[in-house]
């Protein structure tokens, strides 16, 4: 028999998946703006909403853990994800910040929306992982193969960032511009770090409870 939840802890799911549909609709939002360069201010209110949704679910989550006797698994491994989805979206919120804060104009190099597309792959990934994770048992393998596509374009991450800093610090003589955009790329990176870290926790959980 697969691992479930009895039906009052099914809320953990939800908030997990909701969390996961956060970081899917921010990341298209700083997509979008990649692709067609519309205003950055209005695409930063747009993230915000979204990054406090986030934060109302990463709320709704400790809550539940304090009110449940039963919960779907370690409350440890239920802290871990939580905070690890939600670092997730607090960066792709930051980043769209720094490039308002930064008054960026859109990038001269392709790095920064091929870094923005492998975001996008892992985000998907990881709603596809939460989204199994309601049977670990019977959904193993496809959590693993989840977690380890995420993995893969975190390191694909890795070499885009290298490859764009590599060529910023080659091509650019405005010492303001190629600051600004440095910070973009670390906080790309970072962000698909913490996508790795979501990956690591989900494939704890599922290792545990196979």
């Amino acid at each position: 028999m697969g691992f479930k939840l009895k039906p009052q802890d099914d809320r953990f799911f939800h908030f997990f998946e909701e969390a996961s549909e956060a970081i899917n609709e921010a990341t298209q939002i700083l997509k979008g703006y990649f692709v067609d360069r519309s205003d950055p201010n209005a695409n930063l209110e747009r993230i915000n909403e979204v990054e406090h949704r986030g934060d109302r679910i990463f709320r709704d989550v400790m809550e539940q853990i304090n009110h449940s006797f039963v919960t779907p698994f370690d409350r440890e491994d239920i802290l871990a994800l939580a905070q690890s989805l939600n670092k997730v979206l607090d960066h792709i919120q930051g980043t769209m910040e720094k490039m308002v804060i930064y008054k960026c104009e859109q990038p001269k190099e392709r790095y920064i929306p091929a870094l923005v597309d492998v975001l996008e792959e892992a985000a998907k990934e990881i709603k596809k992982a939460v989204l199994n994770l309601q049977d670990v048992k019977a959904n193993h393998d496809m959590i693993i193969v989840s977690c380890e596509r995420i993995r893969a374009h975190e390191h694909e991450g890795d070499n885009l960032y290298r490859a764009g800093i590599a060529r910023l610090f080659e091509q650019t003589d405005d010492a303001i511009y190629m600051i600004k955009w440095k910070e973009i790329y670390e906080h790309l990176e970072t962000t698909l770090d913490y996508c790795e870290e979501v990956s690591n926790v989900i494939k704890g959980v599922a290792v545990k409870y196979v």
